[in-house]
């Protein structure tokens, strides 16, 4: 079934995710418009990383979920069924992880993980000298010394922009980051978003961006959908350069962070 809307990556409706008697999505509405950046925020516990887990088809064993309608790719993906996920992960979606030891194997030089992700997906990409320039764009001081380095050698702010340069040159038409700079302190985690806002808008890609830093998500995304308790509480376009939020929990949240900032 082709999706109702061509401009939409993402259309998930009525979505209810359960562990045992807990709901912990419920009546879900989501929607990703190709080409945008889109942020999920909301406090510990409203249900942003089970919603990400989702839409990486890697929902943890105990839960279960049910929708009344889920299409990607232009594909209606029956309630359940996350076969299609197998070929997608690492090709039509990318992840970013919170730390690189989820991301980055500890013993295995930054180049020759490089050229064995490459290698599968993108050959063109794989070799030493342009392996150097894209961690010479991604921000790395001496990318010659990086891509012969160990993750551990390398600061963690490098190693996000490892990761995160891995996951915009893979191609993949989703970019799934989830708080990629919480382990970062606010300099050098600001500086990593800044690259990766500049890479997707470059390269057209569409990422959705999750995060409780609710300052960060506003200055990098396009659209925001607002959490709570497992529950949409509203979605907000940016609109001239500000936010309009209309329920009162959103309200509260952006003037606590306005306050805060």
């Amino acid at each position: 079934m082709a999706l109702t809307d061509p401009s939409l990556l993402l259309k998930i409706k009525s979505l209810s995710v359960r562990a045992a008697e807990k709901l912990v999505l419920q009546d879900f509405d989501f929607e990703i418009r190709k080409g945008e950046i889109h942020s999920l925020v909301g406090e510990s516990g409203s249900g942003k990383s089970t919603l990400a887990r989702l839409i990486l088809g890697l929902l943890p064993e105990g839960l279960e979920s049910s929708w009344s309608e889920f299409e990607i790719f232009g594909l209606g993906i029956p309630p359940g069924d996350f076969g299609a996920w197998k070929n997608w992960r690492g090709n039509r979606i990318s992840y970013i992880p919170q730390t690189s030891s989820l991301g980055l194997h500890p013993f295995l030089s930054i180049g020759s993980q490089m050229r064995e992700y490459f290698s599968l997906i993108r050959p063109e990409l794989s070799a030493r000298k342009v392996g150097i320039r894209l961690l010479e764009e991604a921000g790395l001081a001496n990318p010659n010394a990086a891509w012969d380095s160990r993750p551990h050698q390398l600061s963690g702010g490098e190693r996000q922009r490892v990761l995160i340069l891995l996951s915009l040159y893979s191609g993949a038409e989703l970019i799934l980051a989830d708080e990629p700079t919480s382990a970062l302190d606010p300099r050098t985690g600001g500086a990593i978003l800044e690259l990766l806002e500049k890479r997707v808008r470059d390269l057209g890609s569409t990422l959705l961006f999750i995060s409780h830093d609710l300052g960060s998500a506003k200055s990098l995304a396009d659209t925001i959908t607002v959490m709570r308790s497992g529950q949409k509480v509203e979605t907000l376009k940016k609109e001239e350069g500000t936010w309009s939020p209309r329920s009162e929990y959103s309200r509260k949240l952006f003037t606590l962070e306005e306050n805060l900032a």
